[in-house]
């Protein structure tokens, strides 16, 4: 992640754990929509049982699951926790990558 934002790359940073009903429905929802925005946005796919990312997790403050934060190129991030509909999720990444 840390490379991304450094290279001023619109990225968005997915929190989330394998086995949780929300985070499964959220893991559908990227699966689903993020392929459009391959090319403009990086993904960041944090597993936060996964503990070669429990340093990730304490700087970026996360305390539930799922969350989302997009970063914008000049780095600063904006935060949704919980589920984000499909359509919410294609236009933050429109405005995210540079579009509409």
């Amino acid at each position: 992640m840390q490379r991304a934002l450094e290279a001023g790359q619109p990225t968005l940073a997915f929190f989330h754990s394998l086995n949780c009903i929300p985070c499964k429905e959220m893991t559908a929802i990227v699966n689903e929509v993020y392929p459009e925005f391959a090319a403009s946005v990086t993904l960041v796919d944090v597993d936060v049982y996964d503990q070669r990312n429990a340093r990730l997790l304490q700087t970026a403050h996360i305390r539930t699951i799922p969350t989302l934060i997009f970063f914008d190129r000049a780095g600063q991030g904006q935060v949704h926790m919980g589920v984000l509909e499909a359509g919410q999720l294609r236009q933050t990444l429109t405005t995210l990558g540079g579009g509409h």
